[in-house]
């Protein structure tokens, strides 16, 4: 997916309008739109972008083309399957709060469930098995 699908997508599913997205992160319409379009947002406003649409900052970069200042991110961060978004905080912080049987419960209908990807501490888990 190119930079520029993702944030029409973005813009689509989640926004309504490009206007929208752009005073999310603090810009006018014309200059989002162009930096959009030619690739040009600076890192500052990627990373604006990044934390609304609640994506990993190193994809949004990625995406954006610059690789470069995602592996130099990751380097002092941590990679993104290490890195947490803000919804992701949002719940590790409500889960702190719960008392042991909650946390049990939880746990358990959230395997239940069957998300669409391994929970990240099934995943460490599994790479904790592999290299024990």
């Amino acid at each position: 997916m190119t930079f520029q699908a993702w944030v029409a997508e973005l813009i689509d599913q989640r926004f309504g309008t490009a206007t929208a997205l752009a005073n999310q992160i603090g810009m006018q319409l014309s200059p989002f739109t162009r930096g959009v379009a030619l690739g040009k947002l600076n890192l500052v406003n990627l990373l604006k972008l990044a934390r609304v649409a609640d994506e990993h900052p190193s994809m949004v970069l990625r995406l954006a083309g610059k690789g470069a200042e995602a592996d130099l991110i990751e380097a002092v961060y941590g990679s993104a399957t290490e890195a947490i978004t803000d919804s992701e905080r949002e719940v590790l912080d409500h889960f702190r709060q719960l008392s042991q049987t909650a946390r049990v419960s939880w746990l358990t209908f959230m395997r239940e469930t069957q998300p669409r990807a391994p929970l990240v501490a099934d995943k460490r888990r599994a790479k904790t098995k592999r290299a024990g």
